[in-house]
């Protein structure tokens, strides 16, 4: 090979290195800018991708009923990604069907994602529905509202509505829901239970027809739909007869059935009562406990205690916490107080203590030892200490044994717990009511409209009471004239306008709130809602009509100042 040409490779293979040189080097460069510009976005893609993965691990342990240990997964999801779509709404769907209070705060992070669905607006408001937090139920149902709303929403809809107590429009979208989907099994049985609450013999009627075409057809709502006939008001004997044998022929026949049917055999042959308790329990005595408890139940209901003492002897009771309360329950019904607390005293119980006090209270309330009887309650709620849980059953337990003082003390206990607040103050509420004092109601009324500032009924509720108790009479009065004013088919509000208006002196629009978009049946409502309206009919001086009204009100069931209404003013003589 001649020099030139061995020059001209050697030149040649220098280039080659040369270009390879700068090829490697803009390489290195540009990972060294992704390395620095790239990184954290690349890391967090990744984290998503993981956490999304460990989502869908969730849905499917889910799908397979592992709910503890789709918890994990979706815990997992949650740390890598906490802000993700797919953790937080795996997260919410499950703790939504636990009853876990953290459902509602899972969902809140996920209606304010941008993948948030429809689907997800609606579960959302599902649980604010069986929450009572109506407020912010009533802003998620509204914004579906306004987006050519489904059948689900329109249900959703007129649950809420039904929630808040206005059957009209509750009744207005569950009609539409049908029109919308005239096939909709689901939304024909949610219009026929509101037609069957009505009083109007019209919708009854109705009511009874959709059932009748749902029990005919095969389906999931075919059963139910049976069972709502047998619990159905003004069936004629025809009627009655064929729903009694419709449901002994069901082939999927359950104790709830059976005790439907007992309840129509009994209704109509009440001589052959005896007969239907015993063959009932015969039927079941070898059921399981969760069945013999509701039996048990209905024994009671029927005050049919001796049969529950019977169905269910100590030994049996001992096996079941629940069982035995039933029997702790249909001792009481016999006022068999001494063989409660030598039950209570068994070695085999294992009640809890606060249950156990409780009982104890009630035992000695019963046989007129007050003192002991208080001792008792105060142990029972201290018992219960910081369990939320345990706080309910000695408040509900208190409330219907008519010890109001310890009810109020363990619902106010109970109140300490934000995710049991609303359920302790209505608790508290209806506890009030019952002592007839309506500055002790105003009290429980005052913490129900601050732990739930946007639910419209604790406006009205508090406001009725401010203006029984001549509280601040122009803002109270504002507030119920806007709430009548936006809901005007909700009778409880237009009845606090109208009292505004009375405390106002302004008796003719007092009655103005009475002409509603439907006939009112006054029998049918609240003892207190009729004084108001008798009060208004005085004021109008409309007596003989006010006087037939206040002949239908349990007097004993209002409050000093709402008999104050009915009794006019006091009169001197001169």
């Amino acid at each position: 090979m001649s020099e030139a040409a061995s020059r001209s490779l050697r030149r040649s293979g220098e280039h080659r290195k040369a270009r390879s040189r700068v090829i490697w080097s803009s390489a290195i460069l540009v990972v060294l800018l992704l390395t620095a510009f790239g990184a954290k976005p690349l890391y967090h893609f990744l984290k998503a991708k993981r956490a999304a993965q460990f989502a869908a691990a969730g849905d499917t342990l889910v799908q397979a009923g592992k709910w503890n240990d789709a918890v994990k997964e979706y815990r997992a999801a949650l740390q890598l990604d906490p802000l993700g779509y797919p953790g937080l709404a795996g997260a919410a769907r499950l703790a939504s069907r636990a009853d876990r209070p953290e459902a509602i705060g899972l969902w809140e992070q996920v209606v304010k994602l941008p993948q948030c669905s429809v689907q997800d607006r609606q579960e959302y408001a599902i649980l604010l529905i069986k929450s009572d937090r109506l407020g912010l139920a009533e802003k998620i149902i509204g914004r579906l509202l306004k987006t050519d709303p489904d059948t689900v929403t329109l249900k959703l809809a007129s649950c809420y509505s039904r929630k808040l107590g206005d059957s009209a429009k509750a009744l207005e979208f569950a009609r539409l829901a049908v029109k919308r989907a005239p096939q909709n099994d689901a939304a024909r049985f949610q219009l026929a239970n509101l037609l069957a609450q009505s009083t109007d013999a019209g919708e009854q009627a109705e009511a009874r027809k959709v059932l009748w075409e749902l029990a005919g057809k095969e389906g999931a709502y075919k059963k139910p739909a049976i069972e709502a006939l047998a619990r159905a008001p003004q069936l004629s004997n025809e009627e009655r007869e064929r729903v009694l044998q419709t449901l002994e022929q069901l082939p999927s026949k359950d104790l709830t059935d059976d005790l439907l049917a007992a309840d129509m055999r009994m209704e109509t042959q009440p001589d052959d009562a005896a007969r239907d308790y015993d063959e009932t329990i015969d039927h079941w005595r070898n059921g399981t406990a969760e069945q013999l408890v509701e039996l048990a139940h209905w024994l009671n209901g029927h005050q049919q205690a001796e049969r529950v003492i019977s169905l269910v002897p100590i030994e049996r009771a001992l096996q079941n916490n629940t069982l035995l309360l039933t029997r702790l329950d249909a001792l009481a019904i016999l006022q068999r107080w001494s063989e409660i607390e030598d039950t209570l005293t068994k070695p085999g119980v294992t009640l809890d203590p606060s249950v156990i006090e409780s009982f104890r209270a009630r035992s000695a309330q019963e046989r007129g030892a007050t003192l002991d009887a208080e001792v008792h309650w105060n142990h029972a709620v201290s018992l219960a200490g910081n369990d939320p849980f345990k706080l309910r059953f000695v408040a509900n337990f208190a409330e219907q044994s008519d010890a109001n003082a310890a009810a109020l003390k363990a619902y106010g206990q109970l109140a300490r717990f934000p995710e049991h607040a609303p359920i302790a103050y209505r608790g508290a509420e209806r506890v009030s009511q019952k002592t007839g004092d309506a500055a002790v109601e105003r009290a429980a009324a005052e913490k129900i409209a601050a732990s739930a500032p946007e639910d419209p009924n604790a406006a009205d509720q508090l406001a009725y009471l401010n203006l029984l108790l001549e509280n601040d009479i122009d803002k109270n009065l504002a507030t119920a004239k806007q709430l009548a004013e936006k809901y005007p088919s909700r009778l409880s509000y237009r009845v606090t306008a109208a009292l505004g208006y009375l405390r106002e002196h302004d008796p003719g629009s007092a009655q103005a709130q009475f002409k509603g978009p439907a006939p009112i049946d006054w029998k049918r409502t609240q003892p207190a809602w009729r004084a108001v309206y008798a009060a208004t009919l005085m004021a109008n001086e409309r007596t003989d009509e006010a006087r037939e009204i206040i002949m239908t009100i349990p007097v004993e069931r209002l409050s000093a100042q709402e008999r104050a209404l009915i009794e006019g003013p006091p009169t001197t003589d001169h």
